[in-house]
């Protein structure tokens, strides 16, 4: 029988936890109840040298739910492929719809050392962090989160076009799984705080931001050939450096989900001219029937 799992692990500054296993080897029942309860209080998992087949790294995610299925979805990731080179701003994978993906899991098969990077924001903790004023502010808001066609740094129009995927929810969430708070806006998918004209939300939303992404609420992972780091995409949101000239770069990726992107937003049509110009980086003006000009 095998040691628990946090027999060897060592927390990660200022959240998440370290473990040495080879996940190449099965899990037992044990094994995988205790990765859930590690998950759900840590948020995030790093594991080490490993070298898991896309089937493996499937087999360790389904020990914490539902494995999102790869048609569709992205199983690589790489610098010279499908999402291209440029940085992303923080953000969590589908916080524009109803379900957004419950965790996300990235397996470095080829990257050069230390090199490039994925920051991990903290919205629980960050929580603890505001002041009275500012954790009063928001309590009673909802806020607007839309797919975004600029990922690289914040640029979300107020009023975005109703026919993009969005979702209207409050400022702070309970977590789905655990219960506790979390502070669920983002800088690349947040397009206002309802109630409140376009200045004040984007002064709210500032202060907010700069407290979830101050050094102290983050976690930044270094990446090394073989890390499995494995995160709550609802409790943590990612952001990832500039990769141009960062080769190679491939990350296998493997989500927990119940719904793809496009099962949850069966509207995004790339035939439809209004998504295809909303796609190619167009800023459009549209009617409030959705409408092009």
């Amino acid at each position: 029988m095998s040691l628990p799992l946090s027999i060897a692990a060592r927390p990660l500054e200022p959240f998440g936890l370290e473990i040495e296993r080879d996940l190449a080897r099965p899990l037992s029942p044990e094994d995988e109840a205790e990765l859930r309860q590690l998950l759900a209080t840590h948020k995030l998992l790093l594991f080490r040298r490993q070298s898991l087949s896309e089937a493996d790294q499937v087999r360790v995610m389904g020990a914490l739910g539902r494995v999102l299925g790869a048609r569709g979805e992205y199983r690589e990731i790489s610098s010279d492929g499908n999402l291209g080179a440029g940085p992303l701003a923080y953000h969590s994978d589908l916080a524009f719809t109803d379900e957004p993906f419950k965790v996300l899991s990235l397996h470095a098969l080829e990257v050069n050392d230390n090199e490039s990077w994925t920051s991990f924001a903290n919205g629980v903790t960050v929580l603890g962090k505001l002041g009275p004023q500012l954790r009063a502010a928001v309590q009673h808001h909802e806020a607007l989160t839309v797919i975004s066609v600029v990922q690289s740094h914040r640029d979300v129009e107020f009023d975005p076009a109703p026919f993009l995927p969005q979702q209207r929810r409050p400022v702070v969430i309970p977590h789905p799984a655990t219960g506790e708070p979390v502070l669920y806006i983002s800088e690349m998918q947040t397009a206002r705080i309802e109630g409140l004209d376009q200045a004040a939300s984007e002064q709210l939303l500032q202060q907010l931001f700069a407290a979830l992404y101050a050094p102290e609420n983050v976690y930044r992972h270094y990446w090394r050939r073989g890390d499995l780091v494995i995160w709550d995409n609802i409790a943590l949101q990612h952001a990832r450096c500039d990769l141009t000239g960062m080769h190679p770069r491939r990350l296998q990726r493997v989500a927990i989900a119940d719904k793809s992107f496009f099962e949850l937003c069966p509207q995004f049509d790339l035939s439809d001219p209004r998504i295809a110009a909303w796609a190619s980086g167009q800023r459009l003006q549209v009617e409030k029937e959705g409408e092009i000009r």
